[in-house]
């Protein structure tokens, strides 16, 4: 039960996550794109029409983004935090889409694949399970795991855990900023 928990809990925060896409630019990656920020123009992209998974970089750079429209003041933190409880209600009320299903365990698929390509990678797989779950062998059969996760079980556990009391909102400022 422990290890379906934390699965889902995975695969719900991998939800957030947009495909990104992306067209022609000359530059080795397959795939990129270059968006005037505030504008919003497309300056140079490549591979429009391929849909990619949101890497790390995708996930920084979009808390940069969420970061400075606070600074500059064009949103507010309480604008934010209302559109990320309004998300959170929608999973709560309503199965995701089925689409969504399917890219959730597709992404799910591909970054297993890509963390276990290499012998570092399949070490580290090894000693996860191992260390959290008491268990290595579970490398053989985590995407098993993920695939018996159901749509209604994603909306339960919304349901259950993501409470609004049972969160916190930490605003941080710096010391010079301090009222």
């Amino acid at each position: 039960m422990k290890k379906k928990f934390i699965t889902i809990l995975i695969l719900f925060f991998n939800l957030f996550c947009t495909s990104v896409y992306s067209t022609n630019f000359d530059i080795k990656a397959n795939t990129a794109i270059l968006q005037d920020y505030l504008s919003g123009e497309i300056l140079f992209e490549k591979n429009a029409d391929d849909k990619i998974y949101p890497a790390s970089m995708t996930k920084i750079m979009t808390a940069i983004v969420a970061f400075d429209l606070l600074k500059k003041g064009e949103t507010s933190l309480d604008e934010l935090t209302k559109e990320i409880e309004e998300e959170i209600v929608k999973i709560q009320e309503n199965l995701i889409s089925t689409n969504d299903y399917e890219k959730l365990q597709n992404k799910f698929e591909n970054q297993f694949v890509n963390s276990n390509s290499s012998v570092s990678g399949i070490g580290s797989s090894l000693a996860e399970y191992y260390t959290l779950y008491g268990d290595a062998n579970l490398i053989n059969s985590e995407i098993e795991i993920y695939r018996s996760i159901t749509r209604e079980e994603i909306k339960d556990i919304a349901q259950k855990y993501l409470k609004t009391n049972q969160r916190l909102i930490l605003e941080y400022l710096p010391e010079n900023q301090k009222k």
